[in-house]
């Protein structure tokens, strides 16, 4: 593509020098006519002023010699000769009838005396009828040519000075645009080859806001979508087996104890068999939610504009009645109501999810709901005065399947890992603070504008904060 441009680029230069060629030609040609033709109306000047010097008596010699001495003026040799042949008056009779400095000046303008070459003869006219001949040839004008060669050198100098600067500007204008406008294109397609070898870290970055800056946007939002699709298969296939394996060889056990005659005690036996089979089940359902949590990055974003405080008090109002069963409250801070555009179906699930925990690892108390709005972004925060989160396992609460000291409760330890994927998919993130004395406040910040992926700013920070992040 590079010589491509470069191979255009010159064909452009190519027409362009030609045309500074051409045009260089016609301005010498045109110069040239012009003063061919202004040599002509001189002539003409000269021959109607000497035709209008005779009269029916014959030749007007005061007349006559006017109109040599003018004709010597513009440059001319002139001979008249009478229509019998007789030479009528010459250019040296002329000159010899002027004053002394008349003529120094003339010879000082004219090369009189150096004057060659053969005469043009013009047949002169009175009434239609012959009158005599005009001889003439220029005199060598040695000011005059000077100048005309100096008009025709200092043209071919501007011409070729032009031609210089403009084919050096044009051929380094073209070497820089092949270069720049190839590079982007160069870049992309090294990182393509990287990826088509299972390198999914390649990133191109966005350099411009073109159809080439789209371009590297969409590609490095590929490449993106290609890493985490090769790491949510890898974690799937890990997962999985890591989970599968404890029910699995407990039902193995139990199998093996009752038909080796170990375990008489089937119906016991059975039961456990059926628990674990149910524990299986709750443990696909929640890979599938962990599944569909991390496939939300891939999708294409369902957003809405929400009245952010009409929207949460729905869902705490759906969420109410479990807490209120358990003897909790579920609080709202209705502060500021203001509009936002997101996913509504992720941030139910997020909400329910964060709610839901709470729920669960709060004895007694109340949780609390609560939403602000600053510089862009928005932030919902969940808090409740449950049992904390202690030092050593805050760091670990988004990873799958981990329970920390609470692996008494039901649960499968997913819900925080979905929001945190969820969240990361609408371009927000998750903050966390907990102790043991006032409970755990979950916060999500996401932008109030919707999520728009951006390869320059999916990383980047939305807001320092002093809670811990994730």
């Amino acid at each position: 593509m590079k010589s491509k441009i470069f191979k255009a680029f010159i064909i452009v230069i190519t027409a362009a020098m030609l045309s500074n060629f051409v045009f260089e030609w016609l301005i010498i040609r045109d110069f040239e006519n012009y003063t061919e033709s202004l040599k002509e109306d001189q002539l003409f000047w000269v021959i109607t002023a000497v035709e209008g010097s005779y009269t029916e008596a014959g030749w007007d010699r005061r007349a006559l010699s006017e109109a040599i001495h003018w004709a010597m003026m513009l440059g001319l040799d002139i001979r008249v000769v009478d229509s019998h042949g007789k030479e009528a008056i010459t250019h040296e009779a002329v000159m010899a009838s002027i004053s002394h400095s008349m003529h120094k000046r003339m010879n000082e303008y004219f090369d009189m005396h150096k004057t060659t070459g053969a005469f043009t003869e013009h047949k002169l006219l009175h009434m239609g009828r012959p009158a005599g001949t005009l001889f003439y040839r220029f005199f060598q004008k040695a000011g005059i040519k000077e100048k005309e060669l100096t008009f025709k050198r200092r043209t071919n100098y501007f011409l070729l000075a032009s031609f210089l600067i403009a084919g050096c500007g044009s051929i380094f204008l073209a070497l820089y645009l092949s270069h720049f406008l190839t590079a982007p294109v160069v870049e992309l397609k090294d990182a393509a080859e990287r990826i088509a070898r299972r390198d999914f870290n390649v990133r191109v970055g966005v350099k411009s806001d073109d159809e080439l800056g789209s371009l590297s946007q969409a590609f490095d939002f590929m490449a993106l979508s290609l890493k985490k699709e090769e790491d949510l298969r890898k974690r799937l296939i890990s997962n999985v087996a890591h989970e599968l394996r404890t029910p699995l060889t407990v039902m193995k056990a139990n199998v093996e104890a009752m038909a080796d005659g170990v375990f008489t005690d089937t119906t016991k036996g059975l039961e456990n068999i059926r628990t674990e089979i149910d524990r299986l089940i709750k443990l696909v359902g929640g890979i599938e939610d962990i599944t569909k949590a991390e496939a939300g990055f891939f999708l294409r974003f369902d957003q809405e504009e929400l009245e952010l405080r009409s929207f949460l008090a729905g869902v705490v109002g759906d969420m109410r009645p479990l807490f209120e069963n358990k003897g909790l409250l579920l609080n709202f801070e209705a502060g500021e109501d203001f509009s936002v555009f997101v996913d509504a179906e992720k941030l139910v699930w997020i909400l329910r999810n964060l709610m839901s925990n709470a729920l669960k690892f709060t004895d007694k108390g109340q949780a609390t709901v609560g939403c602000e709005k600053a510089d862009g972004f928005f932030s919902i925060e969940v808090r409740d005065t449950g049992c904390g989160i202690s030092e050593k396992d805050i760091g670990l609460i988004f990873d799958r399947f981990y329970r920390g000291a609470h692996t008494a409760k039901e649960g499968l330890g997913l819900g925080l890992t979905i929001v945190k994927e969820l969240v990361e998919a609408m371009e927000g993130r998750v903050e966390v603070q907990s102790n043991a004395e006032s409970g755990t406040i979950f916060r999500v910040i996401l932008p109030v504008g919707g999520a728009k992926f951006s390869s320059r700013n999916h990383n980047a920070s939305i807001h320092p904060s002093p809670l811990f992040f994730f």
